[in-house]
């Protein structure tokens, strides 16, 4: 059984090209059933006085002495039955994916409970985590997950040496952490595409900054 961690060595890189598109997961290629996806919020007793969408959470202030519960996050099983494509991004996705190898998820998420479950969902989906490599940012330790974003984004540019890096995300706050890396990074553009779905009409709306 490969780990998330063996995925990263099959990983398929095309170092020809300078350029990556890392795609968020959750409202970007994926929208939730928000009855059965949420982020709890726990009070210093461990009590839950509060549970949050995703978005809710991307503006969330935790209040001092609470704690998040990110039990359904980390469900495979949960995972699968409150996910719908966003058919729009997971063309794009693999369209470009197609024609530059470099191309990943970047999701605020931690480490899944069910690896296969979880791969097997987005398979369904066209997307094959054996080619495009997952990035859990939700394992780095940060006050937010743009910072989480951020930083994984700044190593790999470090790493690979990438002179054109997209970042696709719901969040604004996530996309403008992202295009403060230019500050560290001022040889690189950065663009920063703004995806908004609109589930009642069907409807995906991508706007795009450049830095």
């Amino acid at each position: 059984m490969l780990s998330f961690k063996d995925h990263s060595l099959i990983e398929m890189k095309d170092p020809r090209h300078p350029e990556l598109h890392a795609f968020d997961l959750d409202d970007t290629l994926i929208k939730h059933d928000d009855s059965k996806l949420r982020v709890h919020v726990l009070d210093r007793n461990g009590n839950r006085v509060q549970s949050l969408t995703n978005k809710e959470f991307n503006k969330h202030q935790l209040p001092a002495g609470h704690s998040y519960d990110f039990h359904e996050f980390k469900s495979a099983d949960v995972f699968g039955k409150s996910a719908h494509p966003i058919h729009k991004m997971i063309d794009k996705l693999k369209a470009i994916h197609k024609k530059n190898k470099n191309v990943e998820i970047l999701t605020a998420r931690s480490d899944m409970d069910d690896k296969d479950k979880f791969g097997h969902v987005l398979k369904k989906y066209g997307i094959d985590i054996h080619k495009i490599h997952v990035r859990r940012a939700g394992n780095i330790k940060a006050s937010s997950a743009a910072e989480a974003k951020k930083k994984v984004m700044h190593d790999l540019i470090s790493k690979e040496g990438y002179k054109h890096v997209h970042l696709y995300d719901d969040s604004t706050d996530n996309l403008d952490s992202f295009l403060s890396l230019k500050k560290k990074h001022p040889d690189v553009e950065f663009h920063a595409h703004h995806v908004q779905h609109y589930p009642e009409t069907n409807q995906t709306i991508v706007t795009t900054r450049k830095a």
